[in-house]
């Protein structure tokens, strides 16, 4: 799949990086909608191409699903719904049944989750409310050995107010050193979120085992923050401002991903977990746009560390464009990552203030991608299947763009996160409100639209024929 002479790739590269922004620049914003009627077409609300609509569910009410996961046998998806957590009988995909639930406290929202065996966990973050003094950030670990009756069976605290507490979240298992959480965290003393690893071995008495951040934001160690360095994205001012926070993790062997917004993509040595060690970093901003989200793994095959890493960047807001999208990185040679390809979305150049819904940049990505078809979430836009086959010329494979969520009188759909199964399966969730859990599965030359029926907590779905 990574055969190319280094010549051409290099050329290849500079049309990517230069070539779309001078025609831009050239052109100026298209004049006619893209909506059909620009030079490419953006698919509409309730299109779905190259997929089948297995199911959808809206959680039994908790339809703001956010991040998950589905168990390794297709037997239980867990999912985080924003004021707590659920977990999802789906082992007859056509018919996913909540099975139980797990509640916060009013003063925390959980967006992370992750599991490892029977440890499910679930991040606790600040709600964002003046009001709000006093709360538990951290992590919570339950047992799930039973999915229908999940136990807390630990907790892990990770700062104090004001600080907002844990973000996103990994689970890593070394089967030399043990079970490790990485994650996103706020932290006294610190200059935005940083990475904390904790010693999940004994569940019931996590510890820390190591931390890590990046030069300059240990303000109590004497380290001073950049002046044009800002800690709380929620109020993002953009260039030539650079957001210096620590956003999710991806751990894959002895090597951690991290996606540290405006500073990019750092990757850390974790031979040894308790002494993480940097070994490179990839940025765009400057002069772009950053604000990298996650980092997805192109699992190997020859089973050794990945030749490819993709990123994505959370650029979403209508001041911001263009939106944010896809990079694939080239990581064989670590210490020098660089950038062979991006894909985007005709929204991502063009951002017409005509469509319905605001935010069209990339949001997530599959973390452990096996084979050559990418599922990712582009909020607005929808979840898009991307061909990677040639990493270096990245093509659309097919889309899902869910319909208007009625219900909660939005205007659009809505697309957070997505995981792929073995069992060929894909598994994608709406954070918005009236969103929900979709199942679906690749169709290549299926075409059609999804609505809601009038109860606004079904879909119909009409394919071509």
């Amino acid at each position: 799949m990574f055969e190319r002479a280094r010549a051409r790739s290099s050329l290849f590269l500079l049309a990517v990086l230069f070539g779309l922004g001078a025609t831009a620049a050239a052109e100026g914003p298209p004049q006619t909608k893209i909506l059909g009627e620009g030079k490419e077409r953006q698919p509409g609300y309730g299109e779905i191409e190259n997929f089948r609509l297995v199911s959808y569910s809206d959680l039994d009410g908790w339809d703001q699903v956010a991040e998950f996961r589905v168990s390794r046998d297709g037997k239980f998806a867990y999912t985080s719904n924003y004021q707590g957590a659920s977990i999802v009988d789906v082992s007859d995909p056509e018919k996913p049944r909540v099975v139980s639930r797990i509640k916060n406290d009013p003063t925390v929202q959980s967006q992370y989750i992750d599991v490892l065996g029977n440890i499910l966990v679930v991040n606790q973050e600040a709600v964002r409310n003046p009001a709000v003094k006093s709360w538990q950030p951290g992590i919570r670990l339950y047992d799930i050995g039973d999915p229908a009756k999940p136990r807390e069976v630990g907790f892990f605290k990770t700062d104090d107010p004001p600080g907002r507490g844990v973000h996103g979240l990994w689970l890593h298992e070394d089967p030399k050193q043990g079970k490790f959480a990485f994650v996103s965290t706020s932290k006294q003393g610190y200059f935005g979120n940083i990475l904390v690893i904790v010693d999940i071995t004994d569940p019931a008495n996590p510890k820390e085992a190591a931390r890590w951040w990046f030069p300059g934001q240990w303000t109590a160690g004497g380290e001073k923050p950049e002046e044009n360095w800002i800690a709380d994205g929620g109020l993002r001012e953009g260039l030539p401002k650079i957001w210096v926070y620590l956003h999710d993790v991806t751990t894959y062997k002895d090597r951690a991903y991290l996606s540290y917004r405006d500073q990019g993509v750092i990757i850390l040595d974790i031979s040894d977990i308790r002494k993480p060690s940097m070994i490179s970093q990839i940025k765009w901003s400057p002069p772009e746009e950053g604000n990298t989200h996650s980092v997805g793994v192109v699992v190997p095959a020859h089973g050794g560390r990945p030749d490819i890493i993709i990123a994505t960047d959370e650029i979403t807001s209508a001041i911001h464009c263009p939106f944010g999208y896809m990079h694939i990185i080239d990581v064989r040679y670590e210490k020098n990552p660089v950038q062979i390809s991006t894909f985007r979305l005709p929204l991502n150049r063009f951002c017409p203030p005509d469509r319905p819904g605001r935010r069209f940049g990339i949001h997530d990505i599959d973390r452990l991608i096996k084979g050559n078809i990418v599922f990712s979430a582009w909020e607005n836009s929808g979840f898009w299947a991307v061909d990677i086959s040639d990493p270096y010329r990245p093509k659309s494979a097919g889309y899902f763009v869910p319909p208007p969520f009625t219900r909660a009188n939005s205007e659009s759909g809505h697309a957070d996160d997505v995981f792929t199964h073995d069992n060929g399966l894909f598994y994608a969730s709406s954070s918005d409100p009236g969103g929900g859990f979709w199942i679906l599965r690749y169709a290549p030359g299926v075409k059609g639209t999804v609505s809601w029926r009038p109860d606004n907590r079904s879909v119909t779905v009409n394919y071509e024929k």
